[in-house]
């Protein structure tokens, strides 16, 4: 039996490790975080976590500094953050295809289950994109071209997310492409307005600056966006399914509760700010603010969905 000195002793002891370990978690950030993101500069991906990166590090009071990691369809990146010490201070921009489809489809070195889901703030629709001067006028004269010659489409890896989906919809509307991959959607973009491929399947903010500028022309995309009117959809040629990707943000596995929630309530505010709203306006992503037990839920039953398909199609 423990002396009543002893008692008080360990008492005071364990009121103290408490005390200094609050302190520490609320002193969260006390230096720069670090974001990576698995692909090139000017992609998607690369400007909706800036945007996020830019707003709430004035809310965290911390350089919140977005870092180029491409490589492998965004492999390399990521498995650099699924190998980084779980303290908060280096994330990952998370998003359908490092996340989702890449670990199904290809052997990687994480899986879904080595991060932990922050949050997601945009959502981003699909689309087959050609040069303004193509001789593709609407998709119907691009499926008739791709079934009289060899067309090439730009994506951004053999088993990224957009070669998947891009794929899928070849196969509903009766065609093929030869693709040629890229570091990611911007750097296709850069090679449909140079005249050196025929298409590429591509996300809003990676395109829409050569649409706006009368660079290129959107064919078909998988949601009608204010923002581009007239464009017909997916649906429109009889094609199913959900065809677009999303940006957010996750940290390595066993990062602390206190850490999430601290970025989740700088995201809630900046998420309000109509500056930050426009800033995704223009780039053409859509707002998707989720987090949390039900967005996590989702997450992992899509991707048993594509855990499932991966095997479907090895079978072939």
């Amino acid at each position: 039996m423990k002396s009543p000195k002893k008692t008080l002793l360990s008492l005071a002891t364990a009121v103290a490790m408490t005390v200094a370990s609050g302190a520490a978690l609320a002193a969260y950030p006390e230096k720069p975080i670090q974001v990576i993101v698995p692909w090139g500069a000017g992609g998607d991906s690369d400007l909706t976590t800036r945007i996020w990166a830019d707003a709430v590090e004035k809310e965290l009071g911390v350089p919140v500094v977005v870092v180029n990691k491409p490589g492998g369809g965004g492999v390399v990146g990521t498995s650099f953050v699924a190998r980084a010490k779980a303290d908060g201070y280096t994330l990952i921009n998370a998003g359908l295809s490092n996340m989702l489809v890449t670990p199904n489809f290809t052997k990687t070195p994480y899986s879904f289950d080595s991060f932990e889901p922050v949050v997601k703030f945009t959502s981003v629709p699909l689309a087959v994109v050609v040069a303004k001067d193509s001789p593709y006028q609407d998709f119907d004269q691009f499926i008739k071209g791709a079934n009289s010659k060899t067309l090439t489409q730009g994506s951004w890896g053999a088993s990224s997310s957009g070669t998947i989906m891009a794929n899928i919809i070849a196969n509903q509307s009766g065609y093929n492409v030869k693709y040629v991959h890229a570091k990611g959607a911007a750097a296709s973009m850069v090679s449909v307005v140079g005249g050196h491929i025929d298409s590429a399947v591509s996300f809003p903010p990676a395109f829409g600056p050569h649409v706006k500028a009368d660079r290129a022309r959107i064919l078909v995309m998988d949601q009608k966006m204010d923002a581009f009117p007239g464009v017909p959809t997916f649906s429109d040629y009889g094609i199913k399914g959900s065809f677009g990707g999303w940006s957010g943000v996750f940290a390595p596995k066993g990062v602390p509760a206190e850490v999430v929630e601290k970025l989740n309530a700088a995201t809630a505010k900046v998420m309000k700010d109509p500056e930050v709203l426009k800033a995704y306006e223009n780039i053409g992503a859509l707002v998707d603010y989720r987090y949390g037990p039900e967005w996590i839920s989702d997450l992992k039953a899509t991707y048993a969905i594509y855990t499932e398909e991966a095997a479907r199609t090895s079978k072939k």
